[in-house]
């Protein structure tokens, strides 16, 4: 069964309509991605950018120690059909992706959360 029809089985488990239930994935990834970026100055964090369409290329100057900032962008840009995109152009962004997966881990508990609201339904 590929991702695209456990979305579409979650938003009938969930009762919400397909474009409620795939705004709330992803904003959910994206949400978990930024909490769990580490910050010492918050550059890390704060770089995070979400865009739809094509992705961003380039580095903002963002200083967000809580990814307040970060997730309020999210939140505004992420839609319900479109494809989204979510980007950190900092150049040690992949090695603490590396060390600590925020991307990778939360993409396996979105898709573990949906795989199980489904299976929930089923029973």
């Amino acid at each position: 069964m590929s991702f695209s029809t456990d979305i579409r089985r979650f938003a009938l488990a969930t009762n919400t309509t397909l474009h409620e239930a795939s705004k709330g994935i992803k904003l959910n990834l994206f949400r978990g991605v930024i909490n769990d970026t580490r910050y010492d100055t918050g550059r890390l964090k704060g770089n995070w950018q979400t865009s739809t369409g094509q992705p961003k290329y380039g580095e903002i100057d963002r200083l967000d120690k809580t990814g307040t900032k970060a997730i309020a962008e999210a939140t505004k840009n992420v839609t319900a059909d479109g494809v989204d995109y979510m980007t950190n152009n900092l150049s040690y962004a992949k090695v603490w992706e590396e060390k600590d997966g925020m991307v990778a881990k939360n993409i396996a508990r979105i898709e573990r959360n949906v795989k199980e609201a489904v299976s929930d339904a089923k029973n």
